[in-house]
């Protein structure tokens, strides 16, 4: 009964965040992770939206920490990205990490963004085969330039984890962004591909 209940919710939160005017776009992450080292390479590709991201991501093994470059080409323009990442805290299904992000943005002002993440993701359920989540990641901004500090966006997840084998992991999930009057503003499918080498 308990799984009926959160398969439930999950659905519900979905459902009525989009409508059929979403999904314009679908986004595409691939990501090769090297085990021992902890450095990650991935990619991000976009059908039917021109941006597009490579991502240079290290894992500190034993620690809570994460250190993170991401080139983001956005048409003819290009941004640098670079994030630090500390593991909150993870009681049961609920997880919390701590990320800060530091954008060079060309065109726009250069700005510094707290994004917190705040999850829900238990292991004792399974749906459809796969481990269902949802993530919800505020985000605050710093302009450099007009000195202003406000509340950004918030960003949803909602999808099911598939572990195919110990080397290969399939996520599709649905994000749903809302503005800073919580009023929805996009949403699109996305699909991670995770490989372990």
């Amino acid at each position: 009964m308990k799984n009926l209940i959160i398969a439930g919710l999950l659905a519900f939160f979905t459902i009525t965040a989009v409508s059929a005017n979403d999904f314009n776009y679908t986004e595409v992450n691939t990501f090769l992770k090297h085990k021992d080292s902890g450095v990650t390479l991935g990619f991000r590709e976009n059908i039917n939206l021109d941006v597009s991201q490579i991502i240079l991501r290290k894992d500190f093994d034993g620690t809570p920490y994460r250190l993170e470059y991401r080139n983001v080409q956005k048409g003819n323009q290009e941004e640098h990205w670079i994030r630090a990442q500390m593991k909150g805290f993870q009681q049961g299904a609920l997880w919390y990490n701590h990320r800060v992000e530091h954008r060079v943005r060309e065109g726009k002002d250069n700005v510094f963004r707290y994004r917190p993440q705040f999850g829900f993701k238990p292991d004792y359920l399974t749906i459809l085969g796969g481990k269902p989540f949802i993530t919800l990641e505020p985000q605050w901004n710093y302009n450099y330039n007009s000195k202003e500090a406000s509340y950004s966006h918030l960003q949803t997840f909602t999808g099911i984890e598939y572990i195919v084998n110990d080397k290969f992991t399939v996520v599709p999930y649905l994000e749903v962004d809302f503005d800073t009057n919580f009023n929805k503003d996009v949403a699109f499918f996305i699909v991670d591909f995770k490989m372990k080498l």
